[in-house]
């Protein structure tokens, strides 16, 4: 538990909670108007995917919850209740949007960290990429589920979207398909990362690097110098050995000539 909330993962989840809260508001400009009561498409569930599958699920859990509440910061868009005539779900209706639409829509897409062991275990690129796609399309569509839900809280008859009526839950799956557009943005993004920088979601796996010890020129002199030495000394050594079994090789030479006299 000590490795996934050191000081070196907390900042890393700050960080993509922070650029995905940035991608999240480049979006939903971009995106302004089209989705009359809010949505948009982008890549802003891309550094959730990534850190819960760097670092894991909780982490991963975190720092989409730590998203949704920054997103909260800019601003919330809640409906009147008007699926209920019930005055308590009519006044509960806008916590449960809020809950759905805003506080678990990115904090259910770090599940995607459930598959970051499989990910990380598998040695082939093929089965990498399965677990990849696994995560980003759960999470993803934990996200369009959220949405979906919040849309029972603020039924109304009295508009349409698409041509459908939204007096019932049809709208609220066809109206939230952006969320199921936003799958299909990230999915490849995610696929390039893991094809091409895998080392970016398994920081683990990085082989550290030996420094490099740079000398000044004094002392290349002296290691030059010192292994000039070393070298005289084992010639020294290999010319002494070969003049010792020389004067061997006479001495067995005389012995012999000796014998034989």
């Amino acid at each position: 538990m000590k490795e996934k909330f050191s000081t070196r993962v907390l900042a890393e989840i700050a960080i993509f909670a922070a650029i995905g809260f940035a991608l999240d508001v480049l979006q939903g400009g971009i995106f302004k108007g089209v989705w009359p009561n809010g949505g948009s498409v982008g890549f802003a569930m891309v550094p959730v995917f990534v850190i819960a599958y760097r670092r894991g699920l909780i982490p991963g859990l975190l720092c989409g919850l730590i998203l949704s509440l920054v997103q909260m910061l800019g601003g919330i868009y809640v409906l009147p209740a008007a699926s209920f005539d019930n005055k308590f779900m009519q006044a509960m209706g806008p916590f449960f949007q809020v809950m759905l639409d805003y506080v678990l829509a990115y904090f259910v897409v770090g599940f995607a960290g459930c598959f970051a062991g499989l990910y990380k275990k598998s040695e082939n690129m093929k089965l990498k990429l399965i677990w990849i796609s696994a995560g980003v399309v759960l999470g993803g569509l934990l996200k369009y589920a959220c949405h979906v839900a919040s849309g029972y809280f603020w039924l109304d008859p009295e508009i349409n979207f698409w041509g459908v009526n939204g007096g019932t839950m049809i709208y609220s799956f066809i109206y939230n398909l952006y969320a199921v557009f936003n799958i299909v943005v990230c999915l490849p993004i995610m696929i390039l990362i893991a094809r091409f920088y895998p080392k970016f979601l398994n920081p683990d796996d990085l082989t550290p690097v030996e420094p490099k010890v740079i000398l000044t020129e004094k002392e290349s002199m002296f290691t030059d110098e010192d292994e000039t030495l070393d070298l005289d000394d084992s010639n020294k050594k290999e010319e002494a050995e070969t003049a010792e079994s020389k004067e061997s090789e006479a001495t067995e030479l005389e012995e012999e000539n000796k014998d034989e006299r």
